[in-house]
């Protein structure tokens, strides 16, 4: 399938750049009354340059209002990722007393012709006008190069139980935490990292550090664990392109301890296309966490018209103990479904061995569905999401586990897309026979989450068709199938 011709469109709800290039989400926060989004941007190309800081806000998730940007390239360098928080009690010195917000940056300093002779440093900046206006702190950087190249991404979070501030740091193929009392002064505690978790060529990045209470835990077992959220770059080795994978585990505010053996990875999505995760501060009671929608394979190539980059949807995490272990959890946030049309339900009926089942979509830029599926033993069903065989997703129902792997289809002329986009792979599998599948459609998005009994499956894809008025379809190859309940819902035009 050829998308040579394929012009995107902005999305009806998924947060995308004005105009230029956008990719990691940025220095999430929430504070009176609306959420910020910052993130990554050129806003003189559609390729990645010279990094400022994007800035929009938004009272529902939803819609956004952007705003003019943050923090832009100086003599000092670019503004590479990082994270935001609110210093509520003024321990900076920095608010008279008031509340502010303070925004923690990686200054990217390319230090000769060369692009790959480059130092790091972390700087701050503030607003003291609910983030309408920034100022860089004089006192940067607060971290300065540490005498290695890859360190950046500061992800701070408040701890409790230490009365500290704490920042995780990529560097190199580890993350490094560092603690504070005043947000301006940081001292080294620990590394985690080395033999741990999936490693590539390319350095770990875009960290995220929280914790959760765990739903199903036993009276015996933690109530709670902390998420150390881990981004994977493209490399020549990794031929999956860009992830995101995630630890489950303790900190003390000083250390992190794996609660899996070394080995394990724990992919945070099974797809192609979610990348560089953070969650907002300041949220009390839910842990709301942003994705970009894209993978560095082929983000540079994809088709554009005077923008590129799209973010996924917020999503609300928790934790929920398995048979494996801890794991996390996706669901999209509510506020999303509130913006769309009521919904159209979907008759329960059965679906014999070989055939096709469509199921209209309602019109609009925007749809969500979710269907519940009672698969018997054996049973093998494909699920195309979108435009015939363009995004297909395969259920294999075993003894007690359904399998689910993944295919994608497109090529636009340019070999770096042609080459990576197109996908065909396992997307690993959920326990139980009976599968709930919850997905979005907007313009250039596909994400999805399959539910088993107590494991879950995130699959986020870029789709580059305009799905309108395409139909669902469900094709069963072998053994049977029980659609027990489900809906649709379009956006409100």
């Amino acid at each position: 399938m050829t998308l040579a011709d394929f012009e995107p469109q902005h999305p009806a709800l998924h947060f995308t750049p004005p105009m230029g290039w956008m990719n990691d989400p940025n220095g999430l926060v929430f504070f009176e009354g609306e959420y910020h989004l910052f993130y990554q941007f050129h806003p003189f190309s559609t390729v990645w340059g010279p990094m400022h800081w994007g800035h929009a806000v938004s009272r529902d998730l939803c819609h956004w209002q952007h705003l003019p940007i943050a923090l832009a390239p100086n003599e000092e360098g670019a503004c590479f990722s990082g994270s935001a928080v609110v210093d509520e009690h003024d321990v900076t010195g920095l608010f008279d007393g008031q509340p502010g917000l303070l925004a923690f940056y990686t200054c990217h300093r390319v230090l000769s012709d060369d692009p790959e002779d480059y130092q790091q440093s972390q700087c701050l900046a503030y607003s003291r006008d609910r983030g309408r206006t920034w100022q860089r702190y004089e006192g940067s950087p607060v971290l300065p190069p540490p005498g290695f190249k890859d360190f950046r991404d500061p992800k701070v979070v408040w701890h409790g139980p230490s009365q500290r501030w704490v920042m995780a740091l990529a560097c190199g193929q580890e993350i490094h935490f560092y603690t504070s009392h005043n947000l301006l002064e940081w001292q080294f505690a620990s590394a985690f990292g080395e033999g741990e978790g999936a490693h590539t060529q390319h350095p770990w990045e875009c960290p995220d550090l929280f914790e959760l209470p765990v739903d199903g835990a036993g009276s015996d077992e933690p109530a709670t664990r902390w998420v150390l959220v881990v981004g994977i770059g493209a490399t020549p080795d990794n031929p999956f392109g860009s992830f995101t994978q995630y630890f489950i585990g303790e900190f003390d505010g000083q250390r992190f301890t794996n609660d899996n053996a070394a080995d394990v990875v724990l992919m945070m999505d099974e797809g192609r296309d979610f990348y560089a995760v953070q969650s907002w501060s300041n949220t009390p009671g839910r842990q709301l966490a942003l994705a970009w929608l894209n993978n560095w394979q082929y983000a540079n190539h994809a088709p554009e018209t005077g923008w590129r980059g799209t973010m996924s949807l917020p999503r609300e995490l928790t934790l929920r103990a398995t048979s494996r272990g801890v794991r996390l959890r996706q669901r999209f946030a509510r506020e999303a479904a509130q913006a769309l049309s009521a919904p159209s339900h979907i008759s329960p009926r059965s679906l014999q061995t070989a055939g096709e089942h469509c199921i209209a979509l309602p019109e609009g830029a925007a749809v969500y569905g979710q269907l519940t599926l009672v698969l018997k033993a054996g049973t093998r069903l494909a699920l195309s999401l979108q435009q015939g065989y363009q995004q297909r997703l395969w259920l294999t129902a075993g003894e007690s586990t359904t399998s689910l792997h993944y295919e994608r289809q497109g090529s636009n002329g340019q070999a770096a897309f042609g080459e990576h986009f197109a996908c065909d792979h396992s997307a690993g599998s959920v326990d139980g026979l009976t599968v709930t599948v919850t997905w979005w459609c907007d313009h250039g998005t596909l994400e999805m989450l399959v539910d088993g009994a107590t494991e879950q499956r995130s699959i986020t894809q870029v789709s580059f068709v305009d799905h309108r008025r395409q139909p669902v379809t469900l094709e069963v190859v072998s053994g049977r199938v029980e659609v027990a309940e489900g809906g649709i819902q379009s956006a409100v035009e």
